[in-house]
């Protein structure tokens, strides 16, 4: 198999889609581990389905962990794929799987701006709609309260905060990934550029004949 991908040669190609799998792979268990310490620390105590922030809240969660999982799935396979390139099953699902990253990053983006947006605007109430005190203002530890309300405002932004910029930089890397078996692929010109990619089955070049 001869071919050359945007100038790169074919062990270049494959330690790029392996770096790019890897680089899903850490940032899907990284976003799982925030989800989890999000939901221990916060959301367990606020889950009330007759509030629509706290359902909000807890339904971002839900979303954020399917994609950290969909998110390492898609690095797994991203890695597989460098080692068997010819596989071209193997090629199509790192493309769809890379996509619906992509897509799952962003819908989680912008889930998570808008939990730290209502966040805001209600200073908090629905976080400490546990606790029997109604005024935020009042932070205070009290018997009737399962959580120290002086930190529980500030965790969950920092929370969010990182889970925001874990789901931007998943959605680059995903799309990258889908960027690179897009080229593998031969599908149509990756964003309106023409093709630079042709697979070829003969172990030498043909003379007269591009090898892009």
């Amino acid at each position: 198999w001869l071919f050359r991908t945007g100038g790169l040669s074919v062990c270049d190609f494959r330690r790029v889609l392996m770096k790019t799998g890897l680089v899903l792979v850490v940032l899907g268990h990284v976003s799982f581990i925030t989800a989890a310490l999000l939901h221990g620390t916060v959301l367990r105590y606020v889950a009330a389905p007759h509030d629509a922030v706290a359902l909000q809240y807890c339904v971002v969660n839900i979303l954020s962990v399917i994609s950290a999982i969909v998110v390492i799935a898609s690095g797994i396979a991203a890695i597989v794929l460098s080692r068997y390139l010819p596989s071209t099953p193997l090629r199509w699902t790192v493309f769809s799987s890379s996509l619906a990253c992509a897509l799952l990053s962003l819908t989680c983006a912008l889930g998570l701006l808008a939990s730290i947006a209502v966040t805001f605007a209600t200073r908090g109430q629905a976080l400490l709609a546990a606790c029997t005190f109604g005024s935020p203002e009042l932070l205070a530890l009290t018997p009737d309260c399962p959580f120290d309300p002086t930190r529980i405002y500030s965790s969950s932004l920092c929370l969010w905060a990182i889970a925001l910029v874990l789901c931007m930089v998943e959605s680059l890397f995903a799309v990258r990934g889908a960027q690179l078996t897009h080229q593998l692929l031969e599908l149509r010109p990756w964003w309106g550029k023409s093709s630079h990619h042709a697979m070829l089955e003969s172990p030498e070049p043909v003379e007269g004949q591009d090898l892009l």
